[in-house]
């Protein structure tokens, strides 16, 4: 069935072809899933509720509505600090092979916290994930939040987030698209109190026949709001890439900034890279800025590796990781970047 998904809300010529998706899928039947494991050292001082039950469908932004048979539902109490990472662990199998999760994250006033959610599967198989994360962040709350995509390239993968962030708040979502045939997200924010301040920071890779579809949205709404949608990829084969990235500074939202750059590094003839950077301006008393740059490897470089006996594949990677280090290093706890470097597959491209 063709699926038409992850629309922009601000729309452009229908011959960019970058309005929305068409995609053929076929939805599987959505029974229990039960491989979902959650540890951390400081698990004991926030609430954490979990359901594996069969539910109600629920619809995301990117536009799919399905049955959801998990819920996570985690609050880190006001006046909390948990110093080391929450990882939930979701691994996909022949017998658990459709995810359809709705992840509600609260952090109350003056809290923070780190949460890694790695979503891994099976070598072999044909797997589904349909994620409706949801994140509520009160006064002066900090968080960073990790989403790592490693089901294997036969997979339909759709990431969808939807943020609140209140007065002097701030939230770090890392996106890691790494694996998959279909890699759709859509990330929706609102920044409704003063001083708040969100970095999307995400690495994708398309390969194969690859379908890469990525739709940021955020508004700012509050005054001195600071946002930063930072995003690093690569692709090859057949694979084809969307991204569209929207800051929208809404009337009364003085002094606020945002920033946003998109990094697409094509190994292929026959890849397609397609980018919509947008600014939309309500407000006179803002700061905004975009950026968009795609090409193949700079010869010159590759030139400068081989001479030094570097194979040109291996020169290749090489500069695939570098364009990913840029975000890869900003990662403050070294245990995730590790975690993030492991994943060799996803760096080559090869």
């Amino acid at each position: 069935m063709e699926y038409i998904l992850n629309k922009s809300t601000t729309r452009t010529s229908n011959n960019y072809g970058i309005n929305d998706i068409k995609l053929d899928l076929e939805i599987p039947i959505i029974k229990p899933f039960q491989n979902v494991t959650i540890i951390g050292e400081d698990t004991n001082k926030i609430d954490i509720k979990t359901s594996g039950e069969i539910k109600g469908s629920f619809e995301t932004r990117i536009g799919l509505k399905t049955n959801q048979n998990y819920q996570i539902e985690i609050v880190i109490p006001k006046n909390t600090f948990i110093k080391e990472p929450i990882y939930v662990e979701c691994n996909f199998d022949e017998d658990n092979s459709s995810l359809v999760d709705a992840f509600n994250i609260k952090f109350e006033e003056n809290s923070k916290a780190s949460i890694f959610i790695d979503y891994k599967s099976e070598k072999n198989g044909n797997y589904f994930h349909n994620l409706k994360q949801v994140v509520n962040m009160e006064e002066n709350s900090e968080a960073t939040i990790f989403i790592l995509n490693e089901i294997n390239d036969a997979s339909d993968s759709f990431i969808s987030v939807e943020n609140i962030l209140k007065e002097n708040s701030k939230l770090t979502h890392f996106l890691f698209e790494i694996c998959g045939k279909n890699k759709i997200s859509n990330y929706y924010s609102k920044l409704i109190g003063d001083n708040s301040k969100n970095f999307v920071k995400n690495i994708y890779i398309g390969n194969n026949s690859d379908i890469v579809d990525i739709n940021y949205n955020i508004e700012a709404i509050g005054k001195k709001t600071l946002c930063n949608i930072q995003s690093e990829g690569a692709i090859g084969g057949l694979a084809k890439k969307n991204f569209k990235g929207i800051i929208d500074f809404k009337e009364g939202s003085t002094k606020s900034s945002g920033v946003e750059s998109e990094n697409c590094l094509i190994l292929s003839d026959k890849a397609t890279s397609r980018s919509l950077p947008i600014l939309l301006c309500h407000e006179e008393d803002v700061y905004g800025e975009h950026a968009v740059s795609s090409g193949k490897p700079d010869k010159s470089k590759l030139f400068y590796m081989m001479a030094k006996g570097i194979s040109y594949e291996k020169a290749r990677e090489l500069m695939v990781r570098a364009n990913f280090r840029k975000i890869v290093n900003s990662i403050d706890d070294e245990n995730i970047r590790e975690t993030i470097e492991q994943n060799e597959k996803g760096w080559s491209l090869i």
